[in-house]
């Protein structure tokens, strides 16, 4: 995988040239350095988590919440594939197919293909390990019902998260950036996701879990971090022609909202089943689940 990889890497410097994909590559260095250099790669939560510190109800709520930009991953993935074409504005006809050959990576991995890493690639795959409905099963694991999926109303901040994401569906450069911020925000909070939704009784060795965080990672499948890589490579190939001080700006305007989504109360916004349960009852079922 290293190998092709690599080769559609060589096809896109070739289709810009050397000198102007450096130049495009140190630009891509700043905008990875503003993400990796956000405050929210410290957030509290991810301690708090790690510690196993939330509540079953809390747990349910954080994920409800994550939900609805779940649910719009893949059609980024996809509007991102159809914005491509955008490339050859400026570059020679055909230009497009590097960047759909990368994305194509991504959106395999998370319609349900898979291979091995470290194996020869051969590519085997299944509906039901596409990533959307592996979420959609660990809502049940966590006990909510369909009927709460339904009648769930996002956080103002979620939804502000959600509709930036959203606006940015025609802007061929700032999509592929916020698909990396994603990726990178996956990475971060992936694993103590699972840690803390581990320790309340809920299965996580296989399923969601199992499929994201990064390849190094020997208690996944994960390789999020080689999608974000492709994604930055995809952005230095580019569209040409972007204000580039404008994408840095909204790269922070958009790490800002995710640290909004998690500095959040999720004490709150209770999924329905949930409001009809008493304290006493919620606690008990909480020191049912540690037994």
């Amino acid at each position: 995988m290293d190998q092709i990889r690599q080769n559609a890497v060589n096809e896109m410097i070739a289709s810009v040239g050397q000198k102007k994909w450096d130049e495009n590559m140190d630009f891509m260095q700043s905008l990875i350095s503003t993400v990796k250099n956000h405050r929210i790669n410290q957030h509290p939560i991810v301690e708090a988590m790690r510690s196993c510190e939330f509540s079953l109800q809390e747990m349910q709520t954080i994920h409800m919440e994550y939900r609805a930009i779940v649910h719009i991953f893949t059609d980024a993935l996809l509007m991102a594939q159809y914005q491509s074409r955008k490339v050859e504005n400026v570059m020679k006809p055909g230009s497009k197919a590097y960047a759909r050959f990368l994305l194509t990576l991504n959106t395999l991995d998370e319609f349900g293909f898979y291979y091995k890493i470290g194996e020869p690639c051969n590519f085997q795959g299944t509906p039901q390990r596409s990533h959307l409905i592996l979420f959609e099963n660990l809502m049940t694991d966590m006990r909510i019902s369909d009927e709460d999926r339904k009648k769930f109303v996002p956080s103002y901040s979620t939804q502000k998260l959600k509709e930036y994401f959203l606006s940015a569906y025609d802007d061929y450069p700032l999509l592929l950036t916020l698909l990396a911020v994603a990726e990178e925000i996956v990475m971060i909070f992936s694993p103590v996701m699972r840690d803390n939704t581990g320790a309340l009784g809920v299965p996580v060795e296989a399923g969601y879990y199992q499929v994201h965080g990064v390849s190094e990672d020997e208690d996944n499948d994960a390789c999020d971090d080689f999608h974000q890589n492709d994604l930055w490579l995809i952005l230095a190939q580019g569209a040409g022609g972007y204000d580039r001080e404008q994408l840095l700006q909204n790269t922070k305007v958009f790490i800002d909202l995710w640290e909004e989504f998690w500095n959040q109360d999720f004490a709150k916004n209770k999924i329905q089943s949930m409001r009809k349960i008493a304290p006493k009852v919620q606690q008990k079922e909480k020191e049912e689940l540690f037994a």
